[in-house]
């Protein structure tokens, strides 16, 4: 059952596990009914509701906010679980309405990762994209890296967006009731496995620590598998379907303002939250708003260049790299001092983790850790291991880890290049750990990192870490496992750079301990967890 934060009595569970006992309702599920629950009820406060529970088949996304939720039909496919009736414990300013309120939510399918890149959408286009994209991936992405390069030399420069006026005078909200909790807003992509989002959930744990009530939203489709952590126990979260109308966007704004005490808000990946930003401070100039910066995304900047236009609405940049703080302050002008460098070294107790004792007669091991998506490029990590295995006579082994929405097409490439005697496949909540403990060398094909975390923990584990040369990868691999973005390129140097590596174990040993005095340098900054513990203890005042 979900210990999330209610803002709802049962006056019915129909079954569904909302009160415990025999559930219709996976934990997962029970998570995301009482996440739409509570959006419901901070903008209909005192209402009653009688919800229809609607199941979907697997990949299908929830449906738990937004104008699906006032329909009265829904697709075939979808299953009734149950029915629940719950009346919203938010007080009213004014005598609630007694009508009961009919609302529809679909919790989705299983296995519903977030992520969709742009062919999955309908058109000719995107159906052209997609054939070329999914027939010839890495003639596709040697394309794309050469159009990518283009656009970062000729094009990119010119299209950064102006920054926003500053905000002038601003007269403080009239302060919410004495029931008003201290709360810190939370602004995610999704609740699932991600760099981004394990630094979001750490930092989530910290503000209940510092006995902050975290009020957590998320604005990308997803089935939310991480809703369910221990972290969020007692936080509010609010996984919001987009779009919503004008009128329930107005409510659940003014809800978070009056109904808790918001002393802060702290921006992971959520471009929504990051547009409101601007309101929240004309709202309320107390409030104080941080943002947590990972990566420069090609041809856009990503959130990167989101957060220049919007600094000045933001109090604080923190970054996680020496690369992201130089781009901030020296290209984009961003005053140094509100730009604060405190890489996530900290985030998992890599220092304490145990070694394990390899296997001597095993065979040589190669692991790729992380989401099946577009930016990590599985695909390209497969072509690599294909070409490897056909250049030497050593034997070899591989490790994929991970899930996402490539993982269809990883498993026809698995197939394809004849890698599935030699190759096993780990998805989560299989331990990083374990697979990083069985590998001799971890491979990260990206397109596009800021400072892997893997890297960490592999280094923690003695493995060598072999990377494309891309983001601030620089500063914790070693000089002699760094290899080109572009994808023939990386192919052919990897695979001479790996070879290499399986043919001396001193060489692989010198690789680790380049990674351990880069990482102790690193080390000489101040960490994430540190400095955010530090600020939102200055925000309790």
């Amino acid at each position: 059952m979900s210990r999330a934060r209610k803002l709802f009595e049962v006056v019915d569970d129909g079954g569904s596990g909302l009160e415990g006992g025999e559930a219709r309702l996976s934990d997962r599920e029970i998570g995301l009914l009482v996440g739409g629950l509570n959006y419901h009820s901070l903008i209909q406060p005192g209402r009653e509701f009688k919800v229809i529970v609607l199941r979907a088949p697997d990949g299908e996304f929830p449906r738990l906010t937004g104008y699906a939720c006032h329909r009265h039909e829904w697709e075939p496919n979808r299953t009734v679980v149950c029915t629940v009736s719950i009346k919203s414990t938010v007080p009213a300013p004014v005598p609630a309405d007694s009508a009961l309120v009919p609302l529809v939510i679909d919790l989705g399918g299983e296995r519903a990762e977030g992520g969709a890149t742009f062919y999955d959408r309908p058109g000719r286009k995107a159906k052209l994209l997609r054939r070329a994209r999914f027939g010839a991936p890495i003639a596709f992405d040697a394309l794309r890296q050469g159009l990518t390069d283009y656009y970062e030399k000729r094009l990119t420069p010119n299209r950064r967006p102006h920054r926003m006026a500053p905000i002038e005078s601003a007269a403080p909200l009239r302060s919410p009731s004495e029931n008003g909790e201290p709360a810190i807003i939370f602004g995610l992509h999704w609740l699932e496995m991600g760099g981004a989002e394990r630094w979001a959930i750490e930092t989530i744990a910290l503000a209940r620590d510092a006995g902050f009530l975290p009020i957590v939203l998320t604005d990308r489709e997803s089935a939310h598998p991480w809703i369910v952590r221990p972290e969020l126990d007692g936080a509010l979260v609010l996984p919001v379907n987009l779009p919503i109308s004008d009128e329930e966007e107005s409510d659940l704004l003014l809800a978070l303002l009056t109904k808790f005490s918001v002393k802060g808000i702290h921006v992971h990946h959520n471009g929504w939250l990051y547009h409101r930003l601007p309101w929240f401070k004309a709202m309320d100039p107390t409030i104080r708003t941080v943002d947590s910066l990972h990566v420069i995304e090609w041809r856009t900047g990503g959130f990167v260049e989101l957060a220049v236009k919007l600094s000045n609405a933001i109090d604080m940049h923190h970054v996680i790299s020496p690369q992201l703080r130089d781009y901030m302050v020296l290209q984009r002008d961003v005053p140094k001092e509100r730009v604060s460098l405190a890489p996530l070294y900290g985030l998992s107790e890599v220092e304490t983790a145990p070694k394990a004792e390899k296997d001597p007669g095993r065979p040589f091991t190669v692991s790729f850790v992380g989401r099946l998506s577009q930016q990590k490029r599985p695909y390209l990590f497969l072509r690599y291991a294909a070409q490897l295995r056909r250049s030497t006579e050593q034997d070899v082994r591989f490790i994929l880890h991970g899930s996402g929405a490539l993982a269809e097409e990883t498993s026809r490439l698995i197939a394809k290049y004849g890698l599935s005697d030699c190759l096993e496949r780990r998805e989560p909540p299989r331990s990083v750990d374990d697979t990083l403990a069985d590998s001799d060398l971890l491979v990260i094909s990206s397109d596009n990192e800021g400072l892997t975390l893997t890297t960490f923990e592999a280094t923690a584990q003695d493995v060598a870490v072999l990377s494309t040369d891309v983001g601030s990868q620089a500063s914790l691999v070693s000089d002699k496992a760094l290899v080109p973005r572009q994808p023939l390129a990386f192919i052919r140097d990897a695979v001479e750079r790996t070879k290499a590596i399986m043919a001396s174990e001193e060489l692989r040993k010198q690789i680790v301990e380049e990674q351990r005095q880069k990482i102790a340098a690193l080390k000489e900054l101040p960490e994430a967890r540190e400095w955010t513990t530090g600020l939102y203890e200055g925000w309790k005042a």
